[in-house]
């Protein structure tokens, strides 16, 4: 792992891209896909109530995930750049105040590769209780932990650890860090405290092995989601016993990838990037409260519970949407090239990071989404 010299200059300049009035409808030359629009069960038509002023940030190449701390009010973004082998990746410490990045750091070779590549950070989570920041390594089917301070490297896991391992959630309650494998049907486990492998929660599906991408933790409920890209399910695992106790099916959803859940209300969001919309079900029996047209590529969902928002991030249609509990659009915001991944911060403040697209060369960027009544 090598420490980067921190482009300074480049991080200080912000642009605004959007004010967002009640509806704005999607970027030219992009139209939403799927079903019409479904809201949720007992929901009313309604005009928006919020509006929305998105900022641009620049940021380095190949943005994936992001990942906030309320430990060090710092927000962690992992980044990798091209195919095998990927020798472009960084860690990032950015701080929301400034806009600057405190500590960047590329991760450490491959130890199994002789071309160079290193152990490219895809997905992020941050582990306020041991002060640590968990990376998903696809390419190599590996976890890093680095120092929330300052971004050493404190364990590599072995190649492998987590085959093509994509989400990681952190339960600090029960010191666990959760890890998704698509290329398997199994959700890795590792203990945060000794950074050691459990054994790993494997899905069983109504037909096919489920391929698990996003993960959402309602810690309260000691609950975590997953969502299947393959067979439009949803599984629901006891934290507290480490098995999987339910499993619903998403009827019309197409390529689900994201997933999102409000504890409070038992509602869960799921983005499903090929029927690009957003499915709202109840997180207690699974039952569909509604489904919403969002825009192509509907790959990630966050949830705000401070506002009781919802963000899909639409790859394809180069769209934020801004949806309120029920499944009411509030906002498309014209993010430019791919939207790939939402965060939302204590505050109520959303972090979308937008990744470089050929007719898009200034793409890259950190977009600061902040709503108002």
């Amino acid at each position: 792992m090598t420490q980067n010299p921190i482009p300074r200059g480049r991080l200080g300049r912000t642009a605004t891209l959007l004010l967002a009035g009640a509806f704005l409808g999607l970027a030219a030359g992009c139209a939403a896909t799927g079903p019409a629009v479904a809201p949720a069960a007992g929901a009313r038509a309604a005009a928006p109530v919020w509006t929305f002023q998105a900022q641009a940030i620049e940021l380095v190449p190949g943005v994936y995930q992001s990942a906030y701390s309320a430990r060090t009010q710092r927000l962690y973004v992992a980044s990798a750049v091209g195919r095998p082998p990927v020798r472009e990746s960084r860690v990032v410490k950015f701080d929301p105040a400034t806009r600057r990045i405190d500590a960047m750091v590329t991760p450490a070779l491959q130890a199994s590769r002789q071309d160079g590549q290193v152990q490219a950070a895809y997905g992020i989570a941050v582990d306020d209780a041991q002060g640590r920041v968990w990376t998903t390594n696809t390419r190599s089917g590996s976890v890093s932990v680095y120092r929330q301070s300052d971004l050493a490297l404190v364990k590599q896991f072995p190649d492998n650890a987590a085959p093509h391992a994509r989400d990681a959630v952190i339960d600090t309650g029960h010191s666990r860090a959760y890890v998704s494998s698509p290329a398997s049907n199994v959700i890795h486990v590792f203990d945060t405290a000794t950074l050691q492998p459990l054994p790993g929660i494997t899905l069983t599906g109504a037909s096919d092995a489920p391929k698990p991408m996003s993960l959402a933790l309602d810690a309260a409920h000691q609950r975590l989601y997953a969502v299947s890209l393959n067979t439009a399910e949803v599984f629901a695992i006891d934290t507290a016993s480490g098995r999987q106790v339910a499993r619903y099916a998403v009827p019309g959803a197409q390529g689900a990838s994201g997933i999102a859940v409000d504890g409070a209300a038992q509602r869960l969001y799921v983005a499903a990037q090929k029927s690009g919309d957003l499915n709202i079900l109840d997180a207690r029996d699974g039952h569909i409260l509604g489904r919403v047209a969002t825009g192509a590529g509907a790959l990630n969902a966050a949830f705000d519970p401070v506002k009781g928002l919802v963000y899909v991030a639409n790859r394809v249609s180069g769209t934020v949407t801004v949806l309120d509990a029920d499944g009411v659009i509030q906002a498309q915001i014209a993010t430019g090239s791919a939207p790939n991944h939402v965060t939302v911060d204590p505050q109520g403040t959303a972090w979308a990071l937008v990744k470089k697209s050929k007719n898009d060369p200034r793409g890259d960027r950190l977009v600061r989404i902040e709503a108002r009544r």
